[in-house]
Formats: C-alpha cells, structure tokens, sequence
C-alpha cells in the first residue's frame, strides 16, 4: 500500500528521530500554515506502535515568534504609516490625493528591503549607485529626488529607537535559534526571505535542520505540469508532447481535471454551484473553492447559500465591502455632503443604527418622514431636515439630534488619529451602533478594529483634518478583514497559497482568467529591475511561487475544475496562460482536449403555462379619486396594487426639476393670476402679460435657489405666456367667466348594492359658461398627445369623472405646452358621457363585489411607467 504525501513525511522524520520516540518533544516541525498539523499529526501517530506519543511542536513563523517575549517596544504599522505619511505631505512631492496608500506602499518596500538583509548602515548614496545602475541612461533629477527620499526615509525610520515589526521578528527569530531545543523539520515552505534564511542557518549552527520531503501524491502529473511549465521555455511544445509521450501512455489529468470556460459571471456561479452539489452527493466531504476572483466568490457563495449550502471562508472579507461598515459610510458622508437626503434615510434605516429603539416603531418614523421629504422635495441641508421634522413628523426629531450630537463629534476639526478614533466610537455610541455592531459576528470585528487603531496611534501627535483621517481609516478597512468563525463546513474558501499542503478531495479554481492567474502587478515604488537590483523579489519570482501553489493543487488535489468566465464586458475573456499552455500541450501529447466551453442551454419547450389566477379584492375602496378610476380601468392589477394592497412608492425626492414639478408650478401660477384677476377684460392684453409673467416669477424663484436648471423651466413657461393671455381673453369674450381654481370637492355616489362610494378629486378651473357650469383641466402636454388620449372613448376617464363631481355642463382640457393654447373637449356632451361613466364605475364595483378577479392588463402604453411591472412579472410573460 502506497503511502500518502504526509505518512511519507512523517517516516521521513521518524527516520531521523528513531531514537527519541515516543518522545518528540524536542523537535520542531516548521509548517506554512496549520491546516497541514493536522493530518502531519494522524500520519505519525499511525506510524508509532506505542500506547503514549508525545509529539513534535508544530509551528508555522508566526506562532514560533509569538512564544518568544518581545525584546523591547514595537512600533505598530500604523503609526509608521502616519509618520511616513507626514514626511511625504512636508517633503511636498506627491498629491494630498492618495497619499496614504503612497505611504502604505513605501511601508510594505521597507519591510521589504529590511526583511532581505539590506543594511541601514549603508549610504543612501550607495542605494542610489544601484537604483541608477538599474534604470542606467533613464534616471532623471525628479526620479533621483524621489528615490533619494525613499531610501533616506527607510534609513531613519530604521534608525529609531523603537522596533519596527521586521526587527522585532528578526530579532525573536533570532532568539528562538539561539535557544534551539533540538532539530528542526521543515515541511513544504513556501520562499523565505534573507531574514528567514539567517533563522535556519543560525538554528544549523547548534541543532541539526533537515527539510522533510512533499512528494506528489499523483507523481504523473508532476511530469506533465513540469513538461508544460519549465523553466527553458527554448524547447518546442511538439517536443515535449514527444517526450511525454514516451514516460506515460496516457493522460494523467482526464477526466479529473478540466478547464470550463463560462459564457459569463452567472453561468460561471452556476457551474461551479453544480460541480459542488455533485460532489457532495458523491459523499466527498473535504472541497476548496480557490477564490482567484473574489466577485464570482461571493456569487457562487450567495447560490450555495440558498440552498442551505454553507461555505467556510478562510479567506476573509474586507470591512470595507461588508455590511456593517454602511453605517459608517453614511456618517461621513452626512459630514461631507451637507446632509444628502438619501445618506440620511439610509442611516436612520440601516440595522446597525439606533439599536435601542423598537425597530417597527423606528421604521415607521422613518417611513413618515421620508414620505415628508419627498413631499416637500428637502434634498439637503440639516437645517432644512430639522424644521421639515419638528412642522410634519415631531417624533423623528429624537433620533435626528442623535444624528446631530454624532455629526458636531466629527466636525471638521483637526486632531490626532487617536482623538478622531476616540470620537468615532462616541459618535457611534450617540447612534446606538455599538450595540447593534456589538451583536453581530463581523460587527464585533469591526469595533474591536476600530479600538485596536486608536490604541496602535495613541503615540503619534500629529494632527490631521476630517478627509485626511477618513482616507487613513478606509485605507485601513481595506486592508483589514473578518472571518465567520462559526461556520463549520465541508466547503472551504481558500487562497492559492492557502491550498498548499491540504488533503482535500476536490477543488475548484474560480476565476481561472488571465486577469486573475496570475493576479496583474500592484506597481509599486520600483519596478522589477530596481527591486533586482535591491535584493527583492520581483514579478517573475512571484509568479512562480504561485506557479508551484498552483502545481501544488494540481499534483495532490484529485479532481480539480478550472472555471472562468469567457467574456467579459463583451470582449474575449482569456483563460489563465499557464492553463492554456497546460492545455495546449496535452493536446499534443494524447489529442485531447482539457478545455470545454460551456454553451448556453438550449431552450427546452416551455412546459405549459399554468392557469393565472388573478387577485379578487377582499374589501373595496370606500373612497376613489379619478386617477384611481383611471387605474381600474387601464388596469385592474395596478389599481390592486396600488389601492387595495397600498404598494404605491413613496414620493421621491426631485433633486431636479422634472415635467412634473413644472406643471405642478404652472398649476400654481394661473391660479394666482386669475385669483389677482377674476375679469381680465377690464386690464390691457401687454399689463395683463407683465403681471402673469410676475406671478411666474415669483413661484419659479423658490426653485431656482434650489437648482439653476429652473431657469430652463420658467423661460419655457415666459415663452408660452402670451399665448395664454391670448386664449383666456378669446374665452372671456365667448361667456366663460373665471370662478375658482384648485377646487378639493368630493361626492358621495349611493351604490345598488348597497353602501356608498365617496368620489373626489381637485379640480383646476371652475368657470361659469353660457350652457353653464365648465370644468377645465391644465395639461403641459401637447394638443397631439391629449388628441391621441380623447381619441377612443372610454379609454380617458378624468373629464366624464368630474362631471361625476360636479354635474358640469362642460368639461375639457387646456394644452399648455404648444405656441398657440387651446382646448380639447370628448366627443360627445358631457351629461351624457357622465351617465355612462357612473353606469360603468357602479357595473365594475358590482363585480368587485361579486368576486371578479383584477387582471393585468399588459397593454404596452399602460406598462411602460407603470411601477408594478416587477409585481405582476410582466417582463417574464410568455411571449
């Protein structure tokens, strides 16, 4: 029986150590992570035949070094970020824009140039001998300044007094070698640095070190990936299928690993949600996810998670794109953007603020004063949120000076990034996030982060304005991460190095493109021929180490599913290169194929459509205006909807003016102008101009404070002023006089049935004429379009509806919006259009009430604005 990868470590080691079992306590086994203790552990106790064991310690770098006191203070990463980041903003040679990520990269290279061995002692002229040696005839004055900062920067910084993380571990290490208890194993390590290199040699120097082997548990595909990969790229690919060909008679990879290429990010979720459901029902219990792309992980995560499939995420997310940190966000964005309606909504909505209050009575309080905002069109501007609030909705006003003690806490003052943290967990105990964050797993997270900053920069002195912290705080978010430890499940969301040295079953490569595998290169302060000439490792030796993650994958994992997806944005979407390489050459060795591109579905026949069945109000309205009627009668789903079920979306803010708001503005001012003057005979046609004009003006002048885009909308109205003088004086000389305007007049209309249906409604212009009592309505829309609306009888209800109302003799419309003004009346007079309205609106209440359903119509016209297309589906009918 052959032994695994991990049992022949293990004999490997009990080899060397025969003499010391049962007892191996002296011996330390360096590991790259501690998933691999485990099965490393199960492999040594099947192998030693005796009732006590006592076994070797296992480490990886970071847990040896924590068993090692600190030799003295640490200075923490983020106060040598600040302090890089003040020379940087005094030295004047970059953007105020960004500059914090600029100092987190120049932080990352010292730790980099210090963890290779570069000394400090050394010149900064030496340093720069090199720099202009690597960039030869291309260094300039400005390029030479900057890498003279650079290097002096890293220099002093290396020159203080505290550690900074690097020499604190090189200095452990170098304690842990010095006290060597006995041999040390190493285990499939990943590149170490010069500074890990120098703990081996010296732990050489008084224990014996021996590297433990990891062989591939599938050795024929470490002969194909080393034939597709190696390092003299110079040999044909047809030579090395020749070869290949000739160590091994088939193909090591098919039918366990393929490569799938998906049409697009859902099909590619799809796919990889599948393979995953197949898996488990084969009964494997050990699978990676490898989130080489991190937006088709949350995907896959998201459908696998519907179906009560969990995932164990070892990866981590970001606090920037988690939830908990929105209300964050909409904080500072109330301090920056002068109170946006909408970042106040969101944070009085969001779940991690005001912990303390009954969510429904909360809700509901907020509900009433964003129907207040979008009824009053506030789109900024704290003042006017806190006057809208103490005239319409007196009990948001509580939570609104919650907002405000947390918004004068952040005000933009200048302090130390300790001050600003301080004031940061107040501000979100004033909101009542502490508790809600402190309740959630990854909330948690985020306050202990949070405090955890304040702590690491109690030092620093440095003061800093509201956006400078701000970007200094999401440069941290970003950087820092949380896991859901609770999960325990048989999926595991892993990293390509984090995949290294594991027993899994199966594994799936998500996002296996070119963009992804390998990732594109940061950048960074020097490029690769710089960084060579510094000792440090460039894109080549990063690529590689990723190429053996990958190897690693492929030589121990036994099914492996490579996925991506194959266009992106509409262009071709390449696969990985090393995958196409992979793939080319086994084509040659066997003429297979380990690519397969995935094809839309073929459309099967539609199984028949089942029967609808249409709602059947439960109760009918006791009160109907005329747009509701309208509704009904275009269609009876919308008026459903929107007035049995009371689903009508809230008023939105109009942040600018819309045809809407015009016309309700035109509304406006022809009912002060005629209010001013009832009989326009008696004034001049150019006075009667200039005062309509006034009059428009003055309604418009709210507005235009608000957006100058008004403007557009008032000299539209002043262009079409004559012409309604025109037209209201050609009415007054055929008998119609002026009475009233906005009227709000209901009517209560006894059914047959039994009961009673109040009808109501605002009406425009009430004039008295010589047949009698007219209705007109004011339309800003063409003569064409309100022809197109009379031309079907029936189809338009709001005139036959006020003669409901009113028992007028007359009604019609006024055209508004074209050079000449004029009215549009039905065909037909209107008592009698009236008598068959009533007759058709008591018919359709008399089957309401019998149990008609209220289909949807689905006439286009109708549907195009109707906001209840998502609720009847109407998208997704057959065709």
């Amino acid at each position: 029986m052959s032994l695994n990868p991990f049992e022949l470590a293990a004999a490997e080691l009990l080899h060397w150590e025969a003499g010391r079992v049962p007892d191996l306590r002296a011996c330390t086994v360096l590991l790259p992570h501690l998933h691999a203790a485990g099965p490393l552990l199960a492999a040594l106790r099947s192998q030693v035949d005796r009732p006590v064991f006592l076994p070797p310690r296992l480490h990886t770098l970071k847990t040896l070094i924590i068993e090692v006191p600190a030799p003295g203070p640490v200075e923490s990463d983020c106060q040598r970020l600040a302090q890089v980041y003040d020379v940087l903003l005094q030295a004047g040679v970059c953007r105020p824009q960004g500059l914090w990520s600029t100092a987190r990269e120049l932080v990352d290279l010292f730790d980099e140039l210090s963890a290779e061995g570069l000394q400090p002692e050394e010149t900064p002229q030496c340093l720069l001998a090199r720099v202009r040696s690597a960039y030869g005839s291309r260094v300039n004055r400005v390029l030479e300044a900057e890498s003279r900062l650079v290097l002096e920067l890293w220099q002093a910084m290396q020159q203080g007094g505290a550690n900074d993380p690097v020499r604190d571990r090189a200095l452990r290490l170098a304690l842990a070698a010095g006290a060597a208890p006995g041999p040390l194993y190493t285990l499939g390590l990943p590149r170490l640095s010069r500074l890990e290199e120098g703990f081996i040699e010296r732990w050489a120097g008084r224990q014996p070190v021996r590297r433990l082997p990891w062989l591939p548990a599938l050795p024929e595909r470490r002969i194909l990936l080393d034939a597709a990969w190696q390092a003299d790229g110079g040999v044909p690919l047809r030579q090395r299928a020749a070869a290949l060909r000739e160590q091994l008679t088939r193909s090591p990879l098919l039918p366990d690993v393929r490569l799938l290429a998906a049409p697009d990010l859902e099909a590619q979720a799809l796919a990889a949600a599948g393979q995953v459901r197949r898996w488990l029902a084969q009964g494997l219990t050990r699978i990676a996810v490898v989130a080489l792309d991190r937006l088709a992980a949350r995907r896959l995560r998201a459908l696998l998670e519907r179906d009560h499939i969990l995932i164990e995420d070892e990866t981590g997310w970001t606090f920037a794109t988690a939830a908990v940190a929105h209300v964050l966000d909409r904080l500072f964005a109330l301090l920056q953007d002068d109170c946006y309606h909408r970042d106040l909504l969101d944070l009085l909505k969001s779940p991690f603020a005001f912990a303390d209050l009954a969510a429904a009575s909360r809700l509901g309080i907020v509900a009433e004063l964003e129907r207040a905002i979008g009824r009053e069109g506030v789109v900024s501007g704290w003042q006017h949120f806190a006057a809208l609030a103490r005239q319409v909705v007196p009990a948001a006003l509580p939570m609104l000076a919650r907002v405000d003690a947390a918004r004068a806490r952040l005000a933009d003052r200048p302090r130390t990034l300790a001050q600003w943290q301080q004031d940061l967990l107040a501000a979100l105990a004033d909101l009542g996030a502490d508790q809600a964050l402190a309740a959630d797993v990854a909330g948690r997270q985020l306050l202990r982060l949070l405090q955890t900053l304040g702590q690491q920069v109690a030092a620093h002195r440095g003061h800093y304005a509201f956006a400078a912290w701000r970007e200094w705080l999401a440069l941290q978010l970003e950087h820092g991460s949380f896991r859901d430890d609770s999960i325990a499940s048989p999926i595991r969301l892993v990293s390509l190095p984090g995949a290294r040295l594991r027993d899994f079953d199966a594994a799936i490569l998500l996002g296996a493109d070119a963009a992804h595998l390998p990732p594109a290169s940061g950048g960074g302060v020097f490029n690769d021929a710089v960084r060579a000439e510094l000792g440090l490792p460039g894109t080549a030796q990063r690529h590689a180490e990723l190429r053996s993650d990958l190897s690693d994958i492929l030589c121990h994992i036994p099914r492996v599913l490579a996925i991506w997806q194959a266009r992106l944005e509409g262009e071709p979407n390449p696969a990985s290169p090393w995958l196409e390489v992979l793939d080319g050459l086994h084509r040659l060795a066997w003429g297979l194929c380990l690519r397969q591109t995935m094809a839309c579905p073929p459309l099967a026949p539609a199984p028949p459509a089942p029967a609808l069945t249409w709602p059947k109000p439960a109760r009918l309205p006791q009160r109907i205006s005329a747009s509701a009627w309208q509704s009904l009668v275009a269609c009876p789903y919308q008026f459903f909807a929107r007035y049995i079920l009371a689903l009508a979306e809230a008023e939105a803010v109009a942040e600018e003016m819309e045809k809407r708001d015009y016309g309700e503005l035109v509304h406006a001012l022809l009912h002060a102008f005629h209010a001013r003057h009832p009989h326009l005979g008696e004034t001049t046609h150019e006075a009667l101009v200039e005062a309509l004009l006034h009059i428009g003006r003055e309604v418009f002048a709210p507005y235009r404070r608000k957006s100058y885009l008004t403007l557009a909308w008032q000299l539209r109205w002043e262009r079409r002023a004559p012409a309604y003088v025109d037209w209201a004086l050609a009415r007054e000389a055929q008998g119609y006089r002026w009475q009233a305007g906005e009227v709000r007049i209901s009517r209560s209309l006894v059914l047959p049935c039994g009961g009673s249906l109040t009808l109501y409604g605002r009406l425009d212009r009430v004039e008295a004429g010589p047949a009698g009592q007219a209705v007109l309505d004011y339309k800003t829309r063409s003569r064409a379009s309100l022809r197109d609306s009379l031309k079907w009888p029936g189809e338009d209800v709001q005139l036959p509806f006020y003669g409901l109302l009113t028992d007028a003799a007359e009604a019609a419309y006024v055209a508004l919006d074209d050079d000449k003004v004029g009215t549009l009346a039905p065909s037909g007079d209107l008592p009698s259009l009236t008598a068959l309205e009533r007759d058709r609106l008591i018919a359709t209440l008399d089957a309401l009430q019998a149990g008609a359903p209220l289909p949807a119509n689905g006439a286009e016209q109708t549907c195009a604005l109707c906001e209840m297309r998502g609720l009847c589906r109407r998208d997704h009918w057959p065709v």
